[in-house]
């Protein structure tokens, strides 16, 4: 089957030998008829973006942004409040901490946002392709078991980027207070000037912000490992529920303990 519009995806190969010697033929009718009947593998749009090599910025972080904000808004607190003598022992400390959720969480969510693709590496931290994968076996397994018609089996592993509104909103609420810091400070006695509500107020907020991003990645995390260990734990049932005439017999007769011999012969 030959796709419209895609001529030019050969030519990206570079195919440059001159054949002297005859050896590269056509293809028999047979196989020629049999790749025509095979369904396409590849529509128009794919087929211009590969010839192009043009095959990345197909996916952004929903939350990069207001996460971003909360990092810059941290870091501008701890610049303003590490030398103040009554607010580096409060705010400097909740701020420094906030930095450093906010550091962790943008990397976990472009992980899982697929910005930052997987590269084979890190089996052990959700990416975007990984806990998909992993999700959908989840999504199948549980609609036969427990009836789930929802796609919560799926989003376990990315719902650090379905809180977008609740993060923006604590990045709008902290970034007022770099101002109110700033103007609070006597740049000679290097204090400040607010009041202990304003500042158990700023520390609540900035934790409130840090809560919500490190208890959003922890669950995340936690959540791909149960995922993990759902889908290891179903191929090797699966395994044992595939077995052939000669597996069986093994087990009946050499290898299989009890427990392995009821399952199979039930």
């Amino acid at each position: 089957m030959y796709v419209s519009n895609t001529a030019g995806v050969y030519a990206t190969l570079g195919y440059n030998f001159s054949d002297p010697n005859g050896d590269v033929v056509d293809l028999s009718a047979n196989t020629q008829s049999h790749m025509n009947s095979m369904p396409a593998l590849i529509n128009s749009w794919q087929a211009a973006d590969v010839t192009n090599n043009s095959v990345n910025g197909y996916y952004k972080n929903p939350v990069a942004n207001s996460v971003q904000n909360i990092w810059n808004t941290a870091n501008s607190i701890i610049s303003l409040t590490a030398n103040t003598s009554n607010l580096n022992t409060s705010i400097y400390i909740t701020a420094t901490a906030l930095a450093v959720t906010s550091n962790s969480f943008m990397i976990h969510t472009n992980r899982i946002s697929n910005v930052e693709p997987f590269t084979g590496q890190e089996v052990i931290v959700p990416f975007y392709t990984t806990a998909i994968a992993l999700g959908r076996t989840a999504l199948y397994i549980t609609n036969q078991t427990d009836g789930i018609i929802n796609n919560s089996p799926m989003l376990g592993s990315f719902t650090s980027i379905l809180v977008g509104p609740q993060i923006s909103s604590n990045a709008n609420t902290i970034n007022a207070y770099v101002n109110l810091i700033s103007a609070s400070i006597d740049p000679i006695a290097n204090t400040s000037n607010l009041t202990n509500a304003q500042i158990t107020q700023i520390n609540s907020d900035l934790s409130t912000a840090n809560t919500l991003m490190s208890d959003r990645r922890s669950a995340d995390f936690t959540y791909f490992t149960n995922l993990q260990t759902f889908v290891n734990n179903y191929n090797a049932v699966k395994a044992i529920g595939n077995m052939g005439e000669t597996e069986k017999y093994l087990a009946n007769n050499f290898i299989g303990t009890e427990k392995l011999n009821t399952r199979i012969n039930s």
